[in-house]
C-alpha cells in the first residue's frame, strides 16, 4: 500500500489540456455538465518541497460530460503565491504543514527583518464553490480565487477579511448555501479579543460596467474565545441554525503570528487538548445570536460534517459527522507518511479511522441558560472520510450519506450509507487503486434520494496495469456503470462539485 501511496501523491508535472477519454461501459444519457475539482498539485519547487497534502500548489480539474464523451482538462491556479513561487524558484510562503524554508541569498540579519514583509498566501488549494453563480476557489485562509469554469483561468482574487472590516486569519473552506447566491461561513478574527464570526457574503455587480463583481461580507454573529483559539475546517447548517464544533485542537495566536519568525508552520502550532471537552456553539438564523443555553461533549475532532437538520418533534438538532477521537489524522495526513516513510502498513493502523457519528442536541427556550451535555451514537464504523449527500437534502432529514472507505486500504474504494437503516454497501477501487470524494449528481425527474449517479475520480498506482479513470456508479445499487480512463497523472485533489449543463 506505502509503494502504491507514493505513486499516488506525485506532483502533477504541468497543466493538462483537453484530453479525450476512453469510455468503458455506459454513461447515462442525461448526464451532462462538468466535474470540477480542487486540490494541491505540486509538491516540490526546485530545491525546496511541501510537507503536507494540505500545502501543495493548487490546482484546478476540469471533467466535461457531453454527448457520452469524457473531456479532462487540469490547470495550475495563477495565485499571486504561484507566481511569486515559480518566479522564485522555490517556497516563498508558509503553507499549513510547511514553514518558509530560508532564504539562500539572504543573511540572518535579512533573514530577521523580512519576516516583518511577510508575503500574503493566497494559495486556494482545498474546495470550491459558488457565490451569486461565480466559481470560487478557497483554502483555509481568507484570500480566494475567482475563476472561470470553462477555461480554469483565475479571474479576480477576494479578501474576506478586507469585505467584513475584521483582521480575520482563517476561515472555513466549507461554507453553506445562504440563500439568493449568497453563503454563510465562519473566520476567526484577532484582536483586543479572538471572535468566531459568522459571515454571510455576497458578490456585487461592479460599479464599472465589464469590471468583476466585488465581495461584500456582513458579520452577523461573532463568539469570543478563550487565551487559545480552536481549529475548524467546516461547520452544520439546518434549516434555522448553525453549528461551530469548537474542537480540542488549538494554538495560540502569539505562537500563530511568530511561527514563521521561529521557522514553523501552522501544523507545528496546533495541540491536542485531550481533557478539554468539545463546545458546540449553536446560532440562531432568525437572530443571529447564539443561544444562552451552552453544549458540550467528548473531545472529537472533525474535518467534515455530513449533514445536519431539525427534529421538533424531539426538540432537537441531529448533526452528523466523521469523527475521531483524537487530531493523529492532521498529523497522518503529512506527506512522509502517506508516501510511506514508515512501517505501518494495514489500513487501521496507516491512517485513523473515522467513524460517523450522530449528536443529538437539545433545543429548548432561549431564556434558559442551561449547560447541556450532547449525547452522540458512533452509527457506522466505516473508516469514512470526505462525505457527501444529495445537496437537494442539506440541512433537510436524510437518509443516504457515501463517502471514502478506509476500512480495507487507505482511499480504497466508496462506501453508502443509509442512516435510517443503518445498513451499508461498499465499493471497492481494486489493487493500487486510490478513490477520491464521491460527488452526487441527481438523475432528472429522480422520485428517491438516491436516484442519480456518484462520480469519484480515481488515482492508479501503477498507470501500465491500469489508468487514472472518473468512476460512474448508479447511486441506487452502488455499482459502477462507465469509467472514462484518462491519459494522464492525476494529482490526488481533495474537494469537487458538479456543475450540470444548461438546457434551453
Amino acid at each position: 500500500m506505502a509503494a502504491g501511496l507514493a505513486k499516488t501523491f506525485e506532483s502533477a508535472p504541468s497543466d493538462v489540456p483537453p484530453v479525450s477519454t476512453k469510455i468503458i461501459g455506459s454513461l447515462p444519457s442525461w448526464l451532462r455538465g462538468t466535474l470540477l475539482r480542487n486540490g494541491p498539485g505540486r509538491f516540490e519547487v526546485g530545491p525546496t518541497a511541501y510537507r503536507h497534502w494540505f500545502d501543495g500548489q493548487a490546482m484546478l480539474h476540469s471533467f466535461n460530460i457531453d454527448e457520452k464523451k469524457v473531456t479532462y482538462s487540469a490547470r495550475f491556479l495563477q495565485t499571486d503565491q504561484y507566481k511569486a513561487t515559480m518566479e522564485a524558484g522555490r517556497i516563498v510562503t508558509a503553507e499549513f504543514g510547511t514553514p518558509v524554508p530560508p532564504d539562500p541569498c539572504q543573511n540572518i540579519f535579512r533573514r530577521f527583518f523580512s519576516y516583518f514583509k511577510r508575503r500574503p498566501n493566497d494559495n486556494a488549494n482545498i474546495s470550491l464553490y459558488t457565490i451569486n453563480d461565480k466559481w470560487i476557489a478557497s483554502g483555509e485562509v481568507p484570500l480566494m480565487w475567482q475563476f472561470d469554469p470553462l477555461t480554469l483561468d483565475a479571474v479576480k482574487q477576494h479578501n474576506t477579511a478586507k469585505a467584513s472590516g475584521l483582521y480575520m486569519i482563517v476561515n472555513t473552506v466549507h461554507p453553506h448555501d445562504a440563500g439568493n447566491g449568497e453563503i454563510f461561513n465562519f473566520g476567526t478574527s484577532v484582536g483586543a479579543r479572538p471572535k468566531y464570526n459568522l459571515i454571510r457574503s455576497r458578490l456585487v455587480p461592479a460599479a464599472k460596467a465589464g469590471d468583476e463583481p466585488t465581495l461584500q461580507s456582513d458579520v452577523l454573529c461573532s463568539i469570543p474565545t478563550g487565551a487559545t483559539v480552536s481549529y475548524y475546517h467546516s461547520f452544520a447548517r439546518t434549516e434555522n441554525f448553525v453549528v461551530l464544533p469548537e474542537m480540542p485542537l488549538k494554538y495560540s495566536l502569539f505562537q500563530a503570528g511568530t511561527m514563521e519568525l521561529r521557522g514553523q508552520s501552522f501544523a507545528d502550532c496546533l495541540q491536542w487538548k485531550k481533557d478539554t471537552p468539545t463546545r458546540l456553539h449553536v446560532i440562531d438564523l432568525n437572530t443571529n445570536k447564539e443561544l444562552k443555553a451552552t453544549y458540550h461533549t467528548d473531545p472529537f475532532f472533525t474535518f467534515h460534517h455530513v449533514n445536519a437538520y431539525e427534529d421538533m418533534e424531539n426538540k432537537q438538532i441531529i448533526m452528523d459527522a466523521f469523527c475521531y477521537p483524537n487530531a493523529q489524522i492532521v498529523r497522518d495526513f503529512y506527506l512522509l507518511h502517506l508516501r510511506g516513510g514508515n512501517d505501518r502498513k494495514d489500513a487501521k493502523s496507516f491512517l485513523p479511522q473515522g467513524s460517523f457519528r450522530r449528536f443529538y442536541i437539545p433545543l429548548q427556550e432561549d431564556s434558559a441558560a442551561t449547560s447541556n451535555e450532547v449525547p452522540y451514537k458512533d452509527i457506522f464504523d466505516c473508516g469514512g472520510e470526505l462525505p457527501g449527500i444529495n445537496w437537494k437534502y442539506s440541512g433537510r432529514k436524510y437518509q443516504y450519506a457515501y463517502g471514502l472507505c478506509q476500512k480495507q486500504s487507505a482511499f480504497g474504494g466508496l462506501v453508502k450509507l443509509d442512516v435510517e437503516r443503518k445498513e451499508s454497501k461498499q465499493w471497492i477501487a481494486g489493487e493500487g487503486l486510490y478513490a477520491s470524494e464521491p460527488i452526487f449528481v441527481s438523475s432528472p425527474g429522480g422520485q428517491h434520494e438516491d436516484d442519480g449517479v456518484i462520480l469519484s475520480a480515481v488515482v492508479s498506482s501503477n498507470p501500465d496495469l491500469k489508468s487514472c479513470f472518473l468512476a460512474v456508479l448508479d447511486a441506487a445499487s452502488f455499482t459502477l456503470v462507465a469509467e472514462a480512463e484518462i491519459p494522464c497523472h492525476l494529482a490526488p485533489a481533495l474537494h469537487g462539485r458538479f456543475s450540470k449543463a444548461k438546457t434551453t
